[in-house]
């Protein structure tokens, strides 16, 4: 083993160390992802995988050949999986951390800005290759659905405040440090490393340091997906407005699920959003990040939902078959 690879699996044990425990399980992704013709494009380079933190670093040298061969970014689900297979939100019971990720930053510019927005120094800082992520361990793991909820419904409050990107499911994933960034490999484009800038475990938050953002998201609740319910918020029940809220933020994170089939997957979604009663403009602001419409942009989102209307308004007017269940 090279010294530079044995650096970059030192550091995904200390990373892995910091962020799950021994039999928790990791779900590990394995995407090649470039630029055709002005757009962005990707492929699933490899079935999904749900490794133990010791797995991973056991098969650490091979998945790493395996993405130098294949142009493959390795990311990791930032929450703990419960079982294999797991990658939608509904299925993250437990949450450890705040997490963030900044695109064409340095770290140094990175502290600074969470310096202006008044946030403390985060227990762990990653340099992706083509800017930063950052995590802040929590005190306490959140495993309630409560606290589970206003961790997943502040994190659009707080990337905000800082400039951070602006998908925020609880079953995000990242770059996973000691790893490389092979964007756009295939076209020449040289390989950047992944690499842990700084790790402190012991360094730790408690709930109570997200409150603001917390408190905005309770306040705010239009923000995040403006005029996107049947009836204006002010006809709807808190509870109702932020079920409802949640219930589209699940949707979309099917999107982030490996598929055999990505435009059939999106077409089924963006059904599912429009029959939950949101508007063009508030679905493309929760899919513009992912799957097929971050890749092949806003034309194919506007035939995908043109599509979806005309199928969601034929199952309204096409009275049930005999002997259906509705």
């Amino acid at each position: 083993m090279t010294t530079r690879r044995y650096a970059a699996r030192r550091q995904l044990e200390e990373f892995l160390s910091a962020l799950f425990l021994p039999d928790e399980l990791i779900e590990i992704r394995f995407i090649e992802s470039w630029i055709s013709r002005g757009r962005k494009k990707s492929r699933v380079a490899r079935t999904a995988q749900w490794l133990r933190p010791h797995e991973l670093i056991s098969c650490y040298d091979e998945i790493t050949d395996f993405a130098r061969r294949e142009f493959a970014n390795i990311y990791f689900g930032v929450c703990p999986r419960c079982h294999e297979g797991d990658s939608h939100d509904h299925t993250i019971k437990t949450v450890r951390c705040v997490w963030c990720d900044i695109d064409g930053i340095a770290v140094e510019q990175a502290s600074a800005r969470f310096d202006e927005a008044g946030i403390p120094v985060p227990s762990i800082v990653v340099n992706s290759g083509s800017g930063i992520h950052a995590y802040w361990l929590l005190k306490i793991d959140l495993t309630s659905p409560a606290t589970r909820s206003k961790i997943a419904s502040m994190l659009p409050y707080y990337y905000r405040s800082f400039g951070g990107d602006h998908v925020h499911n609880l079953s995000r994933v990242l770059r996973l440090p000691g790893t490389f960034n092979y964007k756009d490999s295939r076209n020449g484009r040289p390989p950047l490393p992944c690499s842990l800038c700084s790790c402190a475990p012991a360094q730790r938050y408690s709930l109570e340091m997200f409150r603001r953002w917390v408190e905005l998201a309770e306040h705010e609740p239009k923000v995040i997906l403006p005029g996107s319910f049947p009836g204006t918020p002010d006809k709807l029940s808190p509870d109702e407005f932020s079920g409802g809220r949640v219930q589209a933020l699940e949707l979309a994170s099917r999107l982030d699920s490996p598929t055999s089939d990505r435009s059939r997957r999106d077409f089924a979604v963006v059904c599912d959003l429009l029959r939950l009663g949101l508007s063009r403009e508030d679905i493309w602001q929760l899919v513009s990040g992912r799957s097929k419409f971050e890749s092949n942009g806003r034309p194919y989102f506007d035939v995908t939902v043109s599509n979806a209307e005309r199928t969601v308004r034929m199952d309204e007017i096409t009275p049930p078959k005999a002997g259906s269940i509705n």
